[in-house]
């Protein structure tokens, strides 16, 4: 997550896993843009010339407009599970 921060057009990160079928789970960034936001490409080419290794880098980043929070007011890792999973089973059918 920290890495991602360092980037100035992301204004706050979440990373959660999501299901796989073939290794059980993977990793999918959740970014929230500051101003225009970044491609994905560029997401994942400035995380590699930071020199983070390839299989660190998270095998998806979805851009969303504000994290659920929970009943505290942290962000809901959950409920960002839960709408990744939603994605993937709608892209499956």
């Amino acid at each position: 997550e920290n890495h991602l921060l360092a980037h100035d057009a992301v204004h706050d990160v979440a990373i959660v896993s999501m299901p796989d079928d073939y290794l059980g789970e993977r990793t999918c960034a959740f970014v929230i843009a500051r101003g225009q936001a970044p491609t994905v490409s560029e997401l994942k080419t400035f995380l590699r010339e930071r020199g983070i290794a390839v299989y660190k880098i998270p095998d998806r980043i979805e851009f969303i407009e504000s994290f659920p929070q929970t009943g505290v007011g942290k962000v809901s890792k959950k409920e960002l599970r839960k709408v990744i999973a939603e994605k993937l089973v709608a892209v499956m059918q």
